[in-house]
Formats: C-alpha cells, sequence, structure tokens
C-alpha cells in the first residue's frame, strides 16, 4: 500500500497500558459512585477517548460518551476547550451523573500532543490543549504523547491514587 504508514506495535502496546493504568485508577476511585471523566483532547488523538470508555467498560463501569456541548457551562458540566487548537472535550459518563448528586466521581483529563507544523511537517514539541483542566484548575491525569515513542503519564492526583478519599 503506497503512502499508507503501519503503526509501531509496541507504541500502540504502550498507549494501551497507560489507559490500562488510567482505567483502573479511575474504577478504584469511583467505586459505589457514578462517574463523570472530562477529557481535553487534541482531535488527532480523539480514539483515544473510546479506548479509554472500552477500559473502563471492560472494568464494570457501563459508559457512554458525550461531546461536550455550549450549554453544558450553563448545566454546570465543564466548558470547552478554551486553546481552540483543534482540542475537543468529551465527557465519558456511568451510573448517575447529576450536579446535585455527592456520588459522583469527577475526573479531569487533559491530553497534550505534539503539534505538527504547517510548512513542512515536521512535529514541534509545543503542547496541544495545554495542562488546564477541562473544567478549570489543574487537571487530575495528564496523559502525554509528545514523545513518539509511548503515550506516558505525566501527572495523576494524590486523591486518584488513594482510592478516591480526599
Amino acid at each position: 500500500m503506497k503512502g499508507a504508514s503501519v503503526p509501531d506495535l509496541s507504541v500502540v502496546a504502550r498507549e494501551r497500558a497507560a489507559l490500562a493504568t488510567i482505567a483502573d485508577t479511575i474504577v478504584a476511585a469511583s467505586v459505589g459512585k457514578g462517574l463523570r471523566v472530562a477529557v481535553a483532547c487534541p482531535n488527532s488523538h480523539l480514539a483515544l477517548i473510546d479506548y479509554l470508555a472500552q477500559a473502563l467498560h471492560a472494568r464494570g463501569r457501563a459508559c457512554r460518551c458525550l461531546p461536550a456541548q455550549p450549554n453544558l457551562v450553563d448545566a454546570g458540566g465543564p466548558p470547552p476547550s478554551e486553546h481552540g487548537n483543534n482540542s475537543t472535550l468529551v465527557l465519558i459518563t456511568s451510573g448517575l451523573v447529576t450536579d446535585t448528586d455527592r456520588g459522583v466521581q469527577n475526573v479531569n483529563i487533559t491530553v497534550v500532543a505534539a503539534e505538527p507544523t504547517a510548512r513542512d511537517g515536521n512535529v514541534s514539541q509545543r503542547e496541544t490543549g495545554g495542562a488546564h483542566s477541562p473544567a478549570g484548575g489543574d487537571p487530575d491525569i495528564i496523559l502525554d504523547y509528545r514523545d513518539p515513542n509511548a503515550a506516558l503519564i505525566r501527572y495523576m492526583a494524590p486523591h486518584l491514587l488513594a482510592g478516591g478519599r480526599p
């Protein structure tokens, strides 16, 4: 196939391992609670949201993905991505996720990636999506794709590692 590139399977395996770790952590932190995961992600990496939803589902959390709508802010949800650089905000929900429900585990994930330059197609190391939470403030998880050899979990909030206990 001329022009088609075959992905390096070791890179795919490392990405899946990072997503499995994230899913395991989210499930442990949300036992007995509804779940709302807001993912701010460059459009070039949107498939990972589906993989994360599948990983959560495989761990017993029946999830659905909802693209963020502008009226989500009025409803108390996370704001759309403020970066305007081909980034999308998607919600993964499971169970009760109303604003008045105190039994909801909210997790904000920011995905950063290398950004191709316009002229030569090379990749710059400038972040896309930034390291800001989709709901404002600091993200709970930062998944970094700037290393071409692996997706790396750059940060995971201590409250998630403690099983959701503040």
